[in-house]
């Protein structure tokens, strides 16, 4: 099967828009070296940083869209993400345009925060609003040397950049005076060398039935690559030595060896700075997750202010059980 991962194999609705990005660049260009020079002021979050991992299509992207929209977490908006070079000052731009706490006669009544009451749509993790989550992953790929398979080796652990990554972290932290919450599937096969990096740090390892997330992807492989024969997501480590000849034993051997990976991950994390979820669980009752993770935090010293007041739940997307979802089952069962 062909692994053209290039903007050309991506379908027109997801290819990447080139003048944007020779405007994004440009812009980058002009802020860096003056956001480099605010850099030197920080070090590392003081903070508990929130990273949510997982597979792709288990659920993130709504557990990001959650966290965001609580309010208790700062967080890369559509806009923050725009300043991947200087996060800092777009994490200022995106608090003047944003907080209610900058507004002036309503200049910017016409942008809304990301709350409760936002929309929790998405489309293949890309969400719609200047202030809803983004991936981020242009601001990652600055720090680590990651190619379509994101694991890290000893070499490329030593050539990365951490000491700038946690001080652009920490610098963002400083604007928004909250724990920064962001996606961390890019570091999935990596979870003990980024465990060490921070002094406090949530892992939130979201799971979903893995028959319907194999469905997902393969939906998400016709969308966005055109063709489900066509490899999306993050390939595992052990993707070159497996024998796999349909899509669907490499979906499956995607989300199993991705989980393995974070269980051995986990093993390696202390207790209070991880925690797993369901998907269909979290859908059922998000106000028990929000206990917990609270929990989770006060054990690293970080009060969680405030009761939940969220959605009672969500609508989970994993559709009907279908004789598509029980062959599915029994192809993911055949990785064990």
């Amino acid at each position: 099967m062909s692994q053209e991962m290039g903007n050309q194999s991506r379908t027109d609705a997801f290819r990447r828009n080139p003048y944007l990005e020779s405007m994004i660049e440009r812009l980058n260009s002009l802020l860096q070296s003056r956001a480099d020079t605010e850099l030197e002021r920080f070090e590392s979050p003081e903070l508990p940083l929130i990273l949510v991992i997982g597979g792709p299509r288990s659920g993130t992207t709504l557990m990001m869209q959650w966290l965001a929209a609580s309010g208790y977490f700062g967080y890369p908006s559509n806009l923050l993400a725009r300043f991947y070079k200087a996060p800092h000052i777009g994490a200022l731009i995106h608090e003047m345009l944003i907080n209610p706490k900058y507004q002036y006669k309503n200049d910017f009544m016409d942008i809304r925060p990301y709350t409760m009451h936002s929309s929790f749509s998405s489309d293949l993790g890309k969400t719609e609003g200047l202030a809803a989550p983004n991936v981020f992953w242009y601001f990652w790929r600055r720090f680590f040397d990651f190619n379509d398979c994101t694991y890290l080796d000893e070499e490329k652990r030593k050539s990365a950049d951490t000491e700038n990554f946690a001080r652009e972290l920490a610098a963002v932290e400083s604007v928004f005076e909250k724990p920064f919450a962001m996606k961390g599937i890019i570091i999935n096969w990596n979870l003990e060398f980024i465990d060490r990096l921070f002094r406090k740090v949530l892992f939130i390892h979201m799971r979903r039935n893995p028959a319907y997330q194999m469905l997902s992807i393969l939906k998400a492989r016709e969308r966005f690559r055109g063709d489900r024969r066509l490899w999306w997501g993050f390939k595992p480590p052990q993707y070159d030595a497996l024998n796999l000849r349909t899509p669907e034993e490499e979906v499956a051997a995607q989300i199993y060896y991705t989980r393995s990976a974070i269980d051995t991950g986990f093993d390696s994390v202390a207790d209070e700075r991880q925690l797993t979820v369901d998907y269909e669980q979290f859908c059922e009752d998000p106000g028990r997750f929000h206990a917990l993770i609270k929990a989770k935090l006060s054990r690293q010293g970080y009060a969680l202010p405030g009761s939940y007041q969220g959605q009672s739940g969500f609508d989970s997307s994993n559709g009907p059980y279908t004789d598509s979802v029980k062959s599915l089952e029994a192809v993911y069962s055949g990785m064990r």
